[in-house]
This record gives C-alpha cells, sequence and structure tokens, in this order.
C-alpha cells in the first residue's frame, strides 16, 4: 500500500452525548453542522484531504444538516452512513430492524449527496456478524467500525459500569471486546462479512491510543509519541467527531459537557495541535477518501 491517510469525522448531534453522560435535553441548535463542520472541512482543505463524513440520517431532517451535507458533497468530500438514528444498540438488533436501518441511512444520504453511499461507521464502533450480514445484504461495500486500542474498550466499559452503579443509564453499550483487540491495517472481511473491506482507526505508541480528536486535541508526551509511531505506517485513518471542533462558550454549550475532555481545550489551541499532528501525518501521503481508497485496495 502506498503511504496514505484518510480523514474522517462523525457527525454525531450534541443530543447523543447528552445521552452518553445523562444529561438533560435542550432545543436543538444544529451547531455540528453550521459551526463545526465549515471548520472541519476548512481544515482538511488546507492538507489537500478529501474526508469522509459519517452522517446520521435522521439528523437530514434538520435544514442546516441537509445544506452542509450537500455543499460537502459538492466540495468533493464522501458522504456515508452513521445509520439513521445512531442506536448504539444496533449491533443487537434483529435482522429486520439492522435492514431498516442500513438501506434507509444509504437511501437519505444518497439523495441528498448526489452520491453512491458505500461506507459504514457503527454507532459506539460496535459490530457483530449480524450486523456484517446486513452491510453486505445493503450492498455496502467497506466498513471502518473497529478501533484497535484495548485500552479505550476498557476505559469505556469502566465508566459505562461507574455510571451503572451510580444509578445513571448511558446510552452508550460496552460492545464486543475482541474487536478492539485487532491490528490497524486493512483487511478483507470472511465470514458473515465476506465481501466487506475494514478499514481500521489507527492506534499507536505505547498505549496503543487511538488517532482520534480527543487524543489529537492534546499535545503531551503520550500524544506526541503515538503521532510520532503512526507517522511510520504505510496507513493512518484518523477520526474526529463534531463536537471536537466547537468551543463551549461561543457556540453556546452548556457546562456538563466539559466532561468531554476535547472541550477542556480551547478551540484555537485545539486546532493548533490538530495542525501540529496533521504537518507530521499528512506529509508525503496520498489523501483519499474512504470509498476512493477501497475502490483502489480491490
Amino acid at each position: 500500500m502506498k503511504q496514505t491517510l484518510t480523514v474522517n469525522i462523525d457527525l454525531d448531534d450534541i443530543r447523543y452525548y447528552r445521552g452518553i453522560h445523562a444529561l438533560p435535553d435542550r432545543p436543538e441548535q444544529a451547531e455540528i453542522f453550521t459551526s463545526a463542520l465549515p471548520r472541519f472541512l476548512d481544515l482538511c482543505e488546507e492538507y489537500g484531504i478529501k474526508a469522509t463524513l459519517f452522517v446520521i440520517a435522521c439528523d437530514l431532517d434538520l435544514p442546516q444538516a441537509r445544506a452542509a451535507i450537500a455543499n460537502a458533497a459538492t466540495r468533493g468530500h464522501e458522504i456515508a452512513s452513521h445509520t439513521v438514528s445512531h442506536d448504539y444498540g444496533v449491533s443487537l438488533a434483529d435482522d429486520k430492524t439492522i435492514d431498516d436501518e442500513l438501506r434507509m441511512s444509504k437511501m437519505r444520504l444518497s439523495e441528498v449527496s448526489g452520491q453512491d453511499v458505500c461506507g459504514f461507521r457503527g454507532p459506539g464502533y460496535n459490530l457483530s456478524d449480524r450486523l456484517l450480514a446486513g452491510l453486505v445484504r445493503a450492498g455496502y461495500l467497506y466498513d471502518t467500525s473497529i478501533m484497535s486500542s484495548p485500552p479505550y474498550w476498557m476505559a469505556r466499559a469502566a465508566i459505562i459500569m461507574a455510571m451503572k452503579v451510580a444509578g445513571r443509564k448511558s446510552a452508550s453499550i460496552i460492545g464486543r471486546g475482541r474487536d478492539f483487540f485487532r491490528g490497524d491495517r486493512p483487511f478483507a472481511w470472511q465470514g458473515a462479512g465476506a465481501g466487506l473491506m475494514e478499514f481500521p482507526i489507527t492506534a499507536s505508541g505505547p498505549l496503543r491510543m487511538p488517532l482520534i480528536g480527543t487524543t489529537l486535541a492534546g499535545s503531551g508526551l503520550a500524544v506526541r509519541q503515538m503521532v510520532a509511531a503512526s507517522a511510520r505506517k504505510d496507513f493512518v485513518n484518523i477520526e474526529f467527531h463534531g463536537i471536537d471542533f466547537l468551543d463551549r462558550e461561543n457556540d453556546g454549550l452548556e457546562p456538563e459537557l466539559l466532561v468531554e475532555p476535547a472541550l477542556k481545550i480551547p478551540l484555537n489551541l485545539r486546532m493548533k495541535n490538530f495542525r501540529t499532528h496533521l504537518d507530521l501525518l499528512a506529509r508525503d501521503r496520498d489523501k483519499p477518501c474512504l470509498a476512493a481508497l477501497n475502490r483502489d485496495s480491490r
């Protein structure tokens, strides 16, 4: 494989973070699409990156979301599926529910983007054999749900269990642990997912830290080790979330959301750190969207 960098973003609305942390609902503001997404796309275009946007199809009910996704598509970025409802338990659902989620998402996103949607990421990085088989039935060509970071999965499981003990229910689930122990090189699924390519999110360094917005927002020793180790790999796949590009005060987010690590770092410093890491990771690499990489990998 050529030296390749792929960059993608999960456009999870703020209401999903409130669900994860058992916070009260608030009126919809669409800040992920009006504020976060433009900042992300501008950053990608600074580096000549064609990004992949994982969109929750029900958010297309928002006029701001429809306009933002259509605009991103016209700028040459890929639109991909993050299900219809972002139900963290979709990997545990029956075949009909899975088929409805995958086919409706593909249809709605294709209508707005004008693209043949072929990529998928599961909510919470959760997979199952039933979900993989559903992706094949619905005509998807690749998945990028695998995050090869055991520490991430163990930390998430500990938080969910601690919340349960405290009498607070998270919308997230612990998920299938073995998927977080896989490697981070692309591979072809066998068995239930036969026909699908997998492009795992990169994890590197002594702590197997994942290359996600939460880690790349920082600049400490562990983060620098993670980025340096990743720069030595042929394939690097970075995942951001929309919330990584929001400012708590200027974008009107409630203080309770500071439980999200990235928000504790001022946006201007986060953006500076993102650029510092991309200066290294994007150097002398192809920077396609995942759909283009999938075509070239077959």
